[in-house]
């Protein structure tokens, strides 16, 4: 087996994890293109592909208790790249876009809930850890890719920022050809009998930490949408200078993910208390901050603290789970964090909290508090004390 080999095929899958995002550089134009359609609903070409991979997550965790890995991998594969890429044969219609996305969005949430499953699969200890950090960094290098290139091809016409979806078409094929096939055993169709079986039988700290994920899904992305509300509320500059903060916060992530095994050593078990409270610090400067150095130090925090946080959870998912319940608790990591960056903008009306400041204040104490119950109740010790052991 070439680990160096699987190593590349499944960090490739990583690099389009954040492929819809792609098109959003084009909004602008396409107003232009379709001037009769509201904008709100131009915008649902974004947030559409999250509702795919939400419905995908739960499909997937059925599948993947009985079907290889590798092949659902290709599926997702293909289907995204089929989504991503038929906007170019047909785009006089918002509405097969908007369709377009939805399945770029599904075939996305396949690749999504996967990578955590095969790099459960395939790497132990250290390695898995090292892997898991990896793939944050990738997700970070595939958005600024993807984004740079979708808005190169498009610069002089919207449509042709879909053509950056070939790269599906590479990493399908580097997958099929260098990735080897799992095997699903009989104790691992067979156990508990469904999904349903299993998610019942999950550790409790699988459950906790999938708990912890949602809390993250909410908070992150209180960030990234009150970003620009921010800057311009404190007068610092235009929409262009929201996306420099982004990008410095997406090479922030980068760097961390590949520093994950340094930041381990120097966090041990509180990684994530770690990640929450930079994640609070973050929202902090972005609160006081009068001028764009210190958002910008903001930015880069912000990415490091979600590296931190979602690179350690899933690998504190796995060595939680049996060989057999890896495919689900993947499945629950994915979903938690889908359904909080879903539920986020709602939670906070509900709550009347206002954009802009009022919801980084919201997100600072809520992370400083997280952050501080997890140091007092010792939740990353406690849960690789209770790592299992399979014999």
């Amino acid at each position: 087996m070439n680990k160096t080999k699987m190593k590349i095929s499944i960090l490739s899958m990583s690099l389009l994890t954040m492929s819809f995002l792609v098109i959003t550089n084009a909004f602008g134009a396409m107003t232009k293109s379709f001037p009769d359609v509201p904008v709100a609903k131009i915008q649902m070409i974004g947030t559409v592909p999250s509702l795919g991979t939400l419905i995908a997550t739960v499909v997937v965790g059925t599948l993947a208790v009985k079907y290889s890995k590798k092949l659902l991998s290709l599926i997702g594969l293909g289907i995204a790249t089929l989504g991503g890429l038929l906007p170019l044969l047909v785009h006089s219609s918002i509405d097969v876009l908007i369709g377009c996305a939805f399945i770029l969005g599904f075939g996305l949430g396949f690749v999504n809930t996967l990578i955590p499953m095969l790099i459960s699969i395939f790497f132990e200890g250290e390695e898995r850890n090292a892997m898991m950090g990896k793939n944050t960094a990738m997700n970070s290098l595939g958005s600024i890719l993807m984004m740079l290139g979708g808005g190169l091809l498009g610069a002089k016409n919207w449509v042709n920022s879909y053509w950056v979806f070939l790269l599906g078409i590479f990493v399908f094929l580097l997958v099929l050809f260098a990735l080897p096939n799992d095997k699903v055993d009989r104790s691992e169709k067979n156990a508990s009998g469904n999904i349903f079986g299993i998610l019942k039988h999950l550790n409790g700290y699988v459950w906790l930490i999938g708990f912890v994920t949602l809390l993250m899904g909410i908070l992150y992305t209180i960030y990234p949408t009150n970003l620009s509300i921010i800057i311009g509320q404190k007068e610092l500059g235009s929409t262009s200078i929201t996306g420099i903060i982004n990008a410095v916060g997406t090479a922030g992530g980068f760097i961390a993910g590949f520093s994950l095994k340094y930041l381990n050593k120097i966090f041990k078990d509180k990684i994530i208390a770690g990640g929450y409270i930079t994640l609070g610090v973050t929202f902090l400067l972005g609160r006081i901050a009068n001028n764009l150095i210190l958002i910008g130090i903001g930015g880069v925090l912000s990415g490091f603290a979600m590296s931190m946080i979602m690179s350690t959870i899933p690998f504190y998912m796995s060595v939680l789970s049996h060989k057999y319940e890896l495919a689900v608790s993947m499945m629950l990591f994915q979903f938690m964090n889908s359904i909080g960056g879903f539920i986020s903008p709602v939670l906070l009306n509900l709550l009347h909290i206002k954009v802009g400041e009022s919801s980084f204040t919201f997100g600072c104490v809520s992370c400083f508090v997280i952050g501080i119950f997890c140091i007092l109740t010792n939740l990353g010790k406690k849960v690789l004390s209770n790592s299992v052991k399979e014999g």
